[in-house]
């Protein structure tokens, strides 16, 4: 297993795609901390953890919250006694008005921001010291491909994604010293029920701008976490790794 005895921190893991890369880090050996302002639902994904053999933990985490991320990554070190990959998933898309700019809520701006963006940042914040005592660490954030080529009436996601990238950057040039690998993932359009409600044309149209003609599953995903926090890795850091069918490549 190449991820035998790590320590995972997966925010915004009570459900979809973060319940995956839990699952998946754990099938990989790691021991994981499930993260969520959602407490029930991480104690569904801890539960599957153990299922595969390894220690878990749940933590109920608002990232947005400066005092809830500095005491989770408490938590998940006094627990396991280090922290050694972060997958930085927690974030909002849904039930975000889609409006011209002019007709944006402020506040909804500030609350995609939060989470997306700030969020990322927070938790990063909290789980770097006790990476830099192992002179070791894996971040993973989790950005879209929307941050790449735009959404119309986006501008809040859009926004915050590409801020995500920009982290992943800057966190990258400043942690390299202490032997801490950042980057990022950039999904476009996985198959969810939202994807699925879409109308038949729209669903086709994404599918037509892709240059593997398929939905992108869950399972497409977990496979590059679990890459970018092995050693296989590990003379990769700053970069942006598009899952998107070859969308970014045809565009």
């Amino acid at each position: 297993m190449r991820l035998e005895n790590r320590v995972a921190l997966v925010t915004g893991a009570a459900t979809g795609l973060g319940r995956v890369y839990a699952v998946r880090l754990a099938a990989e050996g790691a021991h994981v901390c499930a993260a969520d302002v959602n407490f029930a639902g991480v104690q569904g994904t801890a539960r599957l953890v153990a299922a595969e053999g390894r220690k878990a933990l749940a933590v109920e985490m608002d990232v947005t919250s400066e005092e809830q991320t500095l005491d989770g990554a408490k938590k998940a070190f006094d627990h396991f006694g280090s922290i050694d990959i972060l997958v930085n998933n927690a974030g909002i898309v849904r039930n975000t008005p889609r409006v011209p700019i002019e007709e944006t809520d402020v506040a909804d701006w500030h609350r995609i921001i939060a989470v997306n963006l700030t969020g990322t940042f927070l938790a990063a914040r909290a789980v770097v010291p006790y990476m830099k005592r192992s002179s070791k660490g894996k971040i993973i954030n989790i950005s879209s491909g929307v941050a790449l080529h735009g959404r119309t009436l986006s501008h809040q996601y859009v926004s915050s994604k590409m801020g995500v990238i920009g982290l992943t950057r800057a966190l990258a040039a400043d942690l390299g010293p202490f032997n801490i690998n950042v980057n990022a993932i950039a999904p476009g359009g996985v198959d969810t029920s939202e994807v699925r409600e879409a109308p038949e044309t729209a669903s086709e149209h994404m599918l037509r701008q892709r240059c593997i003609e398929r939905h992108l599953y869950p399972q497409d995903l977990d496979g590059v976490v679990a890459f970018l926090a092995s050693d296989d890795s590990d003379m990769i850091s700053g970069q942006v790794i598009n899952v998107d069918g070859g969308r970014v490549f045809i565009a």
